[in-house]
């Protein structure tokens, strides 16, 4: 049994570590900037990377909610920090011009229907801009139902949580199926739901590399030996 009202205490708890460590991110960012500017270090691209960097230690702030939302949902905690850090860089408070809301920048219809399925009562839109605990579990039952809905191929799925799945009918439609619409967009992507999916696929790798969303498993020290 996940016990959320501990998490969600654990996460307070842990704000104010966050906080002061983002500080000291944000240092360094406006110190890349300055870098960047006077033309040393290889310019926006490096500062790019920073910021990179800066969302990536947010997204892994909310390590303890990933795995709990991951082992709700059964969707790999890595894939949901990509969907996280893609949509809000790990931002509580993101609000989109579209109004799509919080860590995972759900719409008010969607954030519905994952409640219900969870048992939850409907969320305002303040609950989905203020509670990391809440957004993580809507998103992640979200995006399990689109898997289990349009899946097994990720890209797909991803393309129509960004897009919506009406959008995504209609492009397979005039395109002639899902992969006549993929190899169009993988050399022209016309509308940003492709470039969207593999972004989130990218960070989800980049995730499991890093190993703080999911430690890597111990090698065996037979297969250890064997290397040496």
């Amino acid at each position: 049994m996940i016990r959320w009202r501990r998490i969600r205490s654990r996460q307070r708890r842990g704000g104010l570590r966050a906080i002061l460590s983002g500080r000291f991110f944000v240092l360094v960012a406006l110190g890349t900037l300055i870098v960047a500017w006077v033309g040393i270090a290889e310019g926006p691209k490096f500062a790019r990377q920073v910021w990179s960097l800066i969302g990536v230690h947010r997204v892994e702030g909310f390590v303890e909610i990933l795995r709990a939302a991951g082992t709700e949902s059964g969707v790999d905690p890595c894939l949901l920090a990509g969907v996280m850090y893609v949509e809000s860089r790990g931002k509580v408070d993101a609000l989109s011009s579209k109004d799509a809301c919080g860590l995972f920048q759900l719409l008010p219809a969607a954030a519905g229907d994952s409640a219900k399925r969870l048992g939850l009562p409907t969320p305002s839109t303040e609950d989905l801009l203020s509670d990391p605990v809440l957004n993580t579990r809507l998103g992640a039952s979200h995006l399990a139902w689109l898997i289990r809905t349009d899946g097994p191929d990720l890209e797909r799925v991803l393309v129509g949580y960004n897009a919506g799945r009406g959008k995504l009918a209609r492009w397979e439609k005039e395109a002639g199926g899902w992969e006549a619409w993929r190899t169009k967009q993988s050399l022209r992507d016309t509308t940003g739901a492709f470039t969207y999916a593999r972004d989130v696929l990218e960070f989800t790798q980049k995730f499991r590399e890093r190993g703080n969303i999911v430690p890597p498993e111990p090698v065996p020290e037979g297969v250890q030996a064997a290397e040496r």
